[in-house]
């Protein structure tokens, strides 16, 4: 009988009889009155908020739901979505909401973007080569009544990035920044706890982003000589190495005593312990400027990087620039010892002027204003 069902139900009949459920589904929650409740949807993780998402949901003293999960999406969990979708009267997101494409909201409904990053760095969206077409681009941000960004001179890139009026991103800051700004303390007694022995050590983070071509992720080398670096660290120097969460393969092939992989530990309480960040084309560069942590940009692949920038890269980073692995640890050391001030602030200046502290609280009461 099952395979008589597989013979009669095709793969393109099963697509056709979900779309007719889906739609009828959708119609039955349009008839269902608003909630004055927020949905809370996010891609970057499973059962659980991160970064903006997490910090902005315990603000808020409203009726809430979570809906968290990575993609792919089980068909099984789509009618609970499209509840929520449909009959919540604030919707927040800190990334692609791919359902926008193909669900309208309904009359009273609100649609907040507050991005998972800061600044506007990296190009992204429609500024770069991607797997959707331009209609799904689009698509996925045609309806947002608000995009949260980190400062007035990042409007014109998002706007560019989503498809959007320029007048729809608004300079409210990024809930997250607001706990490293008012207490950076509790981010290095947070890690200190777990890593007692790294209390006094001059540590320097190594963070890479993930690599693409043609938007679909590839393998990165960094090239770096391990055994070279771990004999040329003092004694108080420690390399810690924190990959991008999408990168599930390792970059040493051996243990020592004074290169740690701690990529299953926080990014940003990592970052409050380090002396210098050393990155390429993350965001992490934010978190360094208002921690007050020195940048090396060690981008042996800088030609080849088919992202794009949407500031003066190299010039408009603050910290210097290399490309050779020979160089990574001079650099560092002259990071920590005379951080460039000048540009460190300017940048701050340009990409987060809106993150004050008070980021978390402005964004609240635009939703509680939705919500009256």
């Amino acid at each position: 009988m099952k395979q008589l069902l597989k013979k009669i139900i095709n793969p393109k009949t099963k697509r056709k009889i979900m779309a007719f459920f889906n739609k009828f589904w959708k119609s039955i929650c349009c008839l269902i009155p608003l909630r004055n409740t927020v949905l809370f949807y996010t891609i970057r993780a499973d059962g659980k908020l991160l970064g903006n998402s997490e910090t902005l949901y315990n603000a808020l003293d409203t009726k809430k739901v979570i809906f968290a999960h990575m993609l792919p999406h089980s068909k099984k969990i789509l009618p609970r979505l499209y509840f929520h979708l449909l009959t919540c009267k604030v919707i927040v997101t800190d990334d692609y909401l791919k359902y926008m494409r193909t669900t309208k909201l309904r009359k009273g409904q609100k649609l907040i973007q507050i991005w998972h990053a800061c600044g506007s760095f990296k190009k992204f969206g429609l500024d770069v080569p991607s797997r959707l077409t331009r209609a799904e681009e689009i698509g996925t941000h045609s309806q947002y009544n608000a995009v949260c960004v980190t400062a007035d001179g990042c409007k014109k890139h998002y706007a560019a990035a989503f498809g959007i009026d320029e007048d729809v991103c608004v300079a409210l800051g990024s809930p997250r920044t607001d706990e490293i700004i008012n207490n950076p303390e509790k981010l290095r007694e947070n890690i200190y706890s777990k890593y007692p022995k790294l209390k006094g050590k001059k540590i320097y983070l190594y963070c890479p982003t993930f690599r693409e071509e043609k938007g679909k992720q590839t393998k990165y080398d960094p090239k770096i000589d391990w055994d070279r670096l771990s004999e040329s660290l003092d004694d108080d120097e420690v390399f810690i190495i924190r990959r991008h969460p999408i990168m599930k393969y390792q970059f040493t092939q051996k243990e020592y005593p004074n290169i740690l992989d701690l990529s299953n530990d926080s990014t940003l309480e990592l970052t409050a312990i380090s002396k210098v960040i050393i990155t390429d084309y993350s965001s992490v560069i934010y978190d360094a400027c208002l921690l007050g942590v020195s940048c090396v940009f060690y981008c042996p692949d800088y030609k080849n990087y088919e992202r794009g920038f949407y500031l003066n890269f190299p010039d408009d980073l603050p910290g210097e620039m290399i490309t050779d692995a020979a160089d990574l640890l001079t650099a560092s050391r002259n990071a920590a010892a005379s951080p460039d001030t000048e540009k460190v602030e300017n940048f701050k200046k340009e990409q987060l002027s809106a993150c004050d502290g008070h980021s978390t609280e402005r964004i609240a009461n635009q939703i509680k204003e939705w919500l009256k």
